[in-house]
C-alpha cells in the first residue's frame, strides 16, 4: 500500500465546494442554481447532513405508507421543499434551513 506525504485534504483544497460534498444528497448538487437554497446545502457540511438525515427518515416513512392513494406523503414532502426553499427571504438563512430540516425530520419520526 503506497505512503501519501500529502493529506488528502490538500489535494481537495483546490476543488470546487460542490465537488468535495457527499454524493447522497437527496438532490444532485450538479443541478442546482447559483445562489440557491440548494446550493447553500451542498457547500454546508451541516445542511448536507441534515438532508442525508431526512432523506432517510422520509424513505422510513414513505416505506410505512406505501399503500397510501394518492401518495400524499409525496405530496406533503414536495411542499415543504417549496417552504425550505422559501428561506432564500430570511435574515439567517442557514439558520432557517436548518430549523425547516430539524422540524420535518421530527415530523416524519412521529408518524
Amino acid at each position: 500500500m503506497p505512503h501519501f506525504k500529502t493529506p488528502m485534504v490538500l489535494v481537495l483544497a483546490g476543488l470546487p465546494a460542490l465537488a468535495s460534498q457527499p454524493a447522497e444528497l437527496s438532490f444532485s448538487c450538479a443541478q442546482v442554481r447559483s445562489g440557491s437554497i440548494e446550493e447553500m446545502i451542498c457547500q454546508t457540511p451541516a445542511l448536507a447532513k441534515l438532508d442525508q438525515q431526512l432523506a432517510a427518515v422520509y424513505r422510513q416513512a414513505s416505506a410505512k405508507d406505501s399503500n397510501q392513494h394518492p401518495p400524499v406523503l409525496r405530496a406533503e414532502q414536495r411542499g415543504w421543499i417549496k417552504g425550505r426553499d422559501e428561506c432564500w427571504k430570511a435574515d439567517d438563512r442557514s439558520q432557517c434551513v436548518t430549523t425547516s430540516y430539524r422540524l420535518r425530520i421530527a415530523e416524519l419520526q412521529a408518524r
